[in-house]
């Protein structure tokens, strides 16, 4: 058994101590203690001691522009993160563009750092394509997960979705345990409806023409305007921030932001909070064993 708290601490150490390194451990850490395995520090599998540095802007420019195709994923987005927060507030406004990323994990807890820095974080990944549009045949865009988040404390609010009706993980999950798939999510080679996860050729957008229309958007974000699409490299992702401060004197965001929590939920709503969990959460011997197993391979390769 292991701590939350004390796993990340060990893990940013293992990945260069500092505070990137503290967010990416904490993001991998916390997808495991979710229960999403395959976001979580199975993503070590892809560090090697001579992965390059994290790139930077070297300058606090509004927007940016980084290649993050030789870097530990989890790290550049962290770092990309991280230098929003100062940027954005020197701004009002920043945004990064990463490109060739390999898998990071989940958006949410970036974007929920940014929320705790008192800004509005938005975030979007595009990937291979695998994902059909509304009323289409074959796959086009990635699985294309967004998320956004602002507020602090109870108020606060993390929406973190994929714009498909499936992930790449279900299907894997479906075909290794034999069970059917849900109508309605995935379609075959030819284009044809299936539930059987052996034939998926591409799944179907969250929702309909919502769907299909929320991956475009980040389609269109993350893989035009941040130059990811049919990059062989890996992944586009784009973060912007917000600092909604200079409102604070016309408007009562956080104000008109409880509120609308309250409403929502008397209307039967769920507030979503984006999945975070207490430091104190202790995770099971078996996560303590896969942890120290990836540690003890990092230390050997730095040695």
């Amino acid at each position: 058994m292991i701590a939350i708290c004390d796993a990340t601490e060990r893990l940013a150490n293992a990945l260069g101590a500092g505070p990137a390194a503290t967010l990416a451990a904490s993001a991998l850490i916390e997808a495991d203690a979710l229960g999403l395995p395959r976001f979580g520090i199975a993503m070590l599998d892809e560090w090697t001691s001579d992965v390059a540095p994290v790139p930077t802007t070297g300058s606090r420019q509004a927007v940016s522009w980084l290649d993050s195709s030789s870097c530990f994923a989890p790290l550049a987005v962290a770092s990309g993160t991280l230098e929003l927060t100062e940027t954005a507030r020197q701004c009002g406004i920043a945004a990064v563009f990463l490109r060739g990323v390999r898998g990071f994990g989940r958006l949410a807890p970036f974007v929920r750092h940014l929320a705790d820095a008192g800004l509005i974080g938005i975030a979007g990944a595009e990937g291979p394509p695998f994902v059909a549009p509304q009323g289409g045949t074959h796959p086009v865009i990635g699985t294309n997960p967004f998320a956004l988040a602002m507020g602090q404390g109870e108020d606060r609010v993390v929406i973190d979705v994929a714009s498909s009706a499936a992930t790449m993980a279900d299907i894997r999950n479906a075909r290794a345990s034999g069970l059917a798939l849900p109508d309605g999510i995935a379609l075959d080679g030819r284009g044809q409806p299936t539930t059987a996860a052996a034939d998926v050729a591409a799944l179907l957008p969250r929702g309909g023409q919502i769907g299909s229309l929320l991956g475009l958007f980040v389609e269109l974000i993350a893989g035009i305007a941040g130059g990811g699409r049919d990059d062989p490299k890996g992944r586009g992702v784009f973060i912007l921030a917000l600092d909604p401060a200079g409102a604070e004197e016309h408007i009562d965001w956080r104000g008109r932001l409880s509120g609308l929590k309250n409403d929502w939920m008397e209307g039967g709503g769920h507030w979503p909070k984006g999945g975070s969990v207490s430091p104190e959460t202790m995770m099971d011997s078996d996560f303590a064993r896969r942890l120290d197993a990836h540690l003890a391979r990092m230390s050997g390769e730095l040695l």
